[in-house]
């Protein structure tokens, strides 16, 4: 039973394969047909040709000027890269616009036209928007950046000018307030001692046999002896707080005013060098392609040897099922017959 299918299939196959080459002509007809049908439509279609080119976005220090996925959403809207343009002549469009795989701040821009001329000015058209889009922040931020440095520099004047000027007063007022004060006062101090020892002097001169009187002077005279020595401490005390203004006060304040001003100072100055190194190293940097533009010297439509292969192989196929299709339309005739 084997033997007989295995037969009847042979001898299938067999007719099959003589079709075939009764009808060799007709395939060999067909398929040249067909791929000379593919050789005119690849030669008389306008090539297309494609530019590429990656964009670091812009950033202000550690952040982006616009988050990368947000950007490329706006940017296919505004170019209308999911409408599908068609290609126009002198008209370049935006084939695409995608992030680059886990960089989060590239974007990967690609633009067709009939030329590749045309399609790197539009490349360029969709980095210059780009950059003007955020121009406006980076300018911003540089501009507020000079203003900082602008202010710290006349914070740096005010320190050396009138900060000076106020710690100078201090020492003045110390001078000629607090030490003329003390002075004022150890005069007067003075004028009491001389008068309080004047009046003991008198005193003792009206000494006389009257015991009652004598012992009134004796008391009066310790009374005196009692202010002139508290004048006495007063007037040590005065002299001890003018010898610390002078020699402790007006020194200290002096070091400290040297040194607030020298620290002030050497803030604001690294402060100052600091807003220019951040200038300097591009912390605030526009968009800007990365690397050079890719062109492409092949057109990437149409794929000329691609689309004949196609033919050829679909030409063969179609004449292989249309040689079948008639011998089977004659085998039903026959059977009618």
């Amino acid at each position: 039973m084997e033997e007989k299918v295995y037969v009847e299939e042979e001898i299938d196959l067999r007719e099959l394969f003589l079709i075939v080459a009764r009808k060799k002509y007709l395939i060999l007809g067909f398929t040249l047909l067909i791929t000379l049908l593919a050789v005119i439509y690849v030669s008389i279609k306008t090539p297309i040709y494609e530019v590429k080119s990656v964009v670091r976005v812009g950033y202000i220090g550690a952040t982006l000027v616009e988050n990368s996925n947000i950007l490329e959403t706006k940017l296919k809207l505004i170019f209308g890269v999911d409408n599908k343009p068609i290609i126009k002549e002198n008209e370049a469009i935006v084939s695409s616009i995608l992030s680059v795989k886990k960089v989060e701040n590239f974007l990967e821009i690609s633009t067709q036209a009939y030329s590749n001329e045309q399609a790197l000015l539009k490349n360029k058209d969709v980095v210059e928007f780009l950059q003007n889009e955020y121009k406006y922040k980076i300018d911003e931020y540089i501009l507020l950046t000079n203003l900082g440095i602008k202010s710290l520099e006349e914070q740096i004047n005010y320190v050396e000018n009138v900060t000076k000027i106020e710690k100078q007063s201090q020492i003045d007022f110390l001078n000629n307030v607090d030490l003329t004060t003390i002075e004022n006062k150890l005069k007067f101090n003075k004028e009491k001692l001389q008068q309080y020892q004047d009046n003991i002097n008198e005193i003792s001169k009206r000494r006389n046999s009257n015991d009652t009187q004598n012992m009134l002077s004796a008391m009066e005279i310790l009374n005196y002896q009692n202010l002139i020595l508290n004048l006495q401490n007063q007037i040590e005390n005065l002299n001890k707080e003018k010898q610390n203004i002078i020699s402790e006060k007006i020194p200290t304040l002096k070091r400290d005013l040297e040194f607030d001003i020298k620290n002030k100072l050497e803030n604001l100055k690294d402060k100052i060098e600091l807003e220019k190194l951040k200038l300097t190293n591009n912390i605030a940097k526009n968009s800007e392609i990365v690397g050079d533009v890719q062109i492409e010297e092949e057109p990437i439509k149409p794929k000329k040897a691609l689309i004949i292969v196609v033919a050829f192989v679909t030409g063969f196929i179609l004449s292989l099922f249309l040689v079948f299709f008639m011998q089977f339309v004659n085998s039903m005739k026959k059977e009618r017959e």
